[in-house]
């Protein structure tokens, strides 16, 4: 009986495997016919030679980005970009993807732009932090508040501490407080697009119902229940 058991259960397994490399194969299909119909878009680029290497390029791209480094190499300036920032950015786009289980477009897509708007807002934190230094300087310092000339008459029109003061309050902290929406969006948008509607059960009818050891039989007449031994 165990050996009948083993080899049903080696041939469902190959079966899911065969299964597995079939949709696997329909994918590669899929997305070779559409880079064929798109190949005559992109004829002219100089690096791009014939189909088999336009079909490379597109085989590339999925792989980048399933990986994510597509995504990384769209932030800007990567070679100034720090490394730990980059490796951080990546672990969270792989934590919030297996967290909420993202499979379809749509679901990557939202992942993608949940760890942007993170990163815009590290960004926009650390404009605060390195504004924050010059004015704890000017306040805070051993020396005397800079004084703010005109660009025209040179006379003095202030301190550059205030213009620093202004600028943090009316432009860098509202922006931080939008990038912070803008992750909480992204990331309420993840969730709402994972849940799933649960399914209306309609009961027509229910004799008896057994709990644990007491058996109890059920009675509905016109949205009433009645309970009995």
């Amino acid at each position: 009986m165990s050996e009948l058991m083993g080899t049903e259960e080696r041939l469902a397994l190959e079966a899911a495997i065969q299964e597995e490399h079939a949709t696997r194969d329909l994918q590669f299909e899929q997305r070779r016919r559409d880079a064929q119909a798109v190949f005559r878009s992109v004829e002219g680029w100089p690096y791009i030679r014939d189909r088999d290497a336009w079909l490379e390029v597109v085989e590339a791209a999925n792989t980048d980005y399933q990986s994510g480094r597509f995504l990384l190499e769209r932030l800007g300036a990567e070679r100034h970009l720090d490394p730990e920032l980059m490796a951080t950015l990546l672990q969270l786009r792989r934590a919030l993807i297996a967290e909420s289980g993202a499979t379809t477009a749509a679901e990557m897509m939202l992942v993608d732009l949940a760890v942007l708007s993170y990163h815009n807002t590290l960004r926009i934190q650390g404009w605060i932090g390195n504004l924050a230094l010059r004015i704890e300087h000017e306040l805070f310092g051993q020396e005397s508040p800079t004084a703010a000339f005109g660009r025209r008459n040179g006379r003095a029109s202030g301190l550059v501490v205030e213009d620093q003061l202004e600028r943090l309050a009316e432009q860098l902290l509202p922006l931080l407080d939008r990038g912070n929406r803008m992750v909480i969006r992204n990331l309420k948008a993840m969730k709402e697009l994972r849940q799933r509607t649960l399914p209306n059960v309609a009961i027509e009818r229910v004799d008896q119902l057994n709990m644990a050891d007491q058996q109890v039989n059920l009675t509905f007449n016109e949205g009433e229940v009645e309970a009995g031994p």
